[in-house]
């Protein structure tokens, strides 16, 4: 991975240097403060403490109020489809739905039993999920022969069907779904760029939108706009509605690749930088596209209270997590590992920061101190699934995906 070009959909940020006089469209020149945004946290039908979007919630925090009593047992460990990698999970109402390869599988959160399965009819692998009102939405990566790719609505519980629905123009689809407030949206690229939103309850098509790039950027999504971002980076906000362009902030390169944005009290922290000098994402507000800061970081952000959790990168990965205030992004606390390496984002649940390293761990840290207050051993699972890597929370356990395997841990 090119450290100069941060996280993915699941991979990069963490930093620190605040800036005035930087318009969306002028790079920025030199340090000092700013008066930040906030906007408010959309309203859905979802809940707030089940990971239903990429990174827990449709603003990708990476963050539930509700914790697990320590120590943590594990609950159960499942192989959901014959040794196939599996992606980042989402967890409602008691079910786990989680992708591998071209296979989408539901199981019973309690037991860890395979409730449905549904194959990609392209053949390809699913990109990941979403939920919001009972329903599950999925996108296969690409198609087969000259038919568009569809968008999917399945039965949380039963994995039936409920409709399909064509996401034309773009012939590839890397960008995890997001739902919210009765419209799902995703990007494809290929040729140029799309952003797709579509009605949950029908599939009809409501807009599309162009952008430059269209790879691996899962939607945030508040009431007030839709926000995206592609390399170099090319961010952009959009009106949830109609698709009207709110702003655009002009990267100074083009190319392939993005990465999934994650709002937090009205900041947009995005990777794939080439704006600032030794920082691999920016800082943007999210009413306007300013930019007010950079950041480093391997893995996407996490954010609860007034903190931000961090894994400054390296070219190999990250070994460090930090914390860091917001909005000043002044160091809180730091945690090196000496012989391991993080490997997913981190995931706050409660006063405990859960990250997984490469040896196998699942670690717990204080989040307000940074001590390491819980360690679980999952084993050695294999190679994550790409970009879609990361733990999900909900039915009072953590979802860890390890290699073919998902793994349930509980409070004691």
């Amino acid at each position: 991975m090119n450290p100069s070009r941060a996280f993915r959909a699941g991979a990069a940020v963490g930093v620190v240097t605040f800036l005035i006089g930087c318009g969306a469209n002028n790079p920025p020149t030199a340090p000092g403060a700013a008066a930040l945004l906030r906007e408010p946290t959309a309203r859905g039908s979802t809940s707030n403490e089940e990971s239903v979007a990429y990174q827990v919630n449709a603003e990708h925090t990476g963050a539930v109020k509700r914790g697990l009593r320590l120590p943590l047992k594990v609950l159960w460990s499942a192989d959901p489809d014959g040794s196939k990698p599996v992606g980042y999970p989402i967890v409602a109402n008691g079910i786990v739905v989680v992708a591998a390869a071209s296979d989408l599988i539901g199981i019973d959160a309690s037991s860890g039993n395979r409730l449905w399965k549904q194959s990609s009819p392209s053949g390809y692998a699913w990109v990941g999920a979403a939920y919001d009102n009972g329903t599950i939405f999925a996108i296969p990566t690409q198609t087969s022969g000259s038919a568009y790719v569809q968008m999917y609505a399945f039965d949380e519980r039963t994995g039936a069907l409920l409709w399909s629905a064509p996401a034309p123009g773009q012939p590839f689809f890397s960008s995890p779904p997001t739902a919210s407030n009765g419209a799902v949206y995703t990007g494809g690229g290929g040729i140029g760029g799309t952003v797709y939103a579509f009605d949950e309850s029908a599939g009809a098509l409501k807009w599309t939108a162009s952008v430059d790039g269209g790879d691996d950027s899962s939607p945030a999504v508040t009431s007030k706009g839709v926000y995206v971002s592609y390399d170099c980076p090319q961010t952009y906000d959009f009106k949830p509605s109609n698709g009207k362009q709110l702003w655009h902030f002009q990267g100074y390169c083009h190319g392939g690749g993005g990465s999934t944005p994650v709002l937090y009290r009205g900041l947009l922290f995005v990777g794939d930088s080439s704006t600032l000098a030794g920082y691999n994402g920016l800082i943007l507000t999210a009413k306007a596209g300013k930019v007010v800061g950079g950041f480093n970081s391997y893995y996407m952000p996490a954010f609860s209270g007034k903190l931000g959790y961090f894994t400054p990168s390296s070219y190999y990965g990250t070994t460090q997590l930090e914390a860091r205030k917001v909005p000043s992004m002044a160091l809180d606390w730091k945690v090196t590992l000496n012989s391991d390496g993080y490997v997913t984002p981190p995931l706050v649940a409660g006063k405990i920061v859960y990250i997984v390293t490469a040896g196998g761990f699942l670690l717990g840290y204080d989040a307000k101190s940074g001590k390491q207050e819980a360690q679980i051993t999952l084993g050695n699972g294999g190679s994550y699934r790409g970009f879609v890597v990361g733990l999900g929370y909900g039915s009072n356990e953590l979802i860890v995906p390890n290699g073919q395997y998902l793994i349930a841990v509980q409070g004691s």
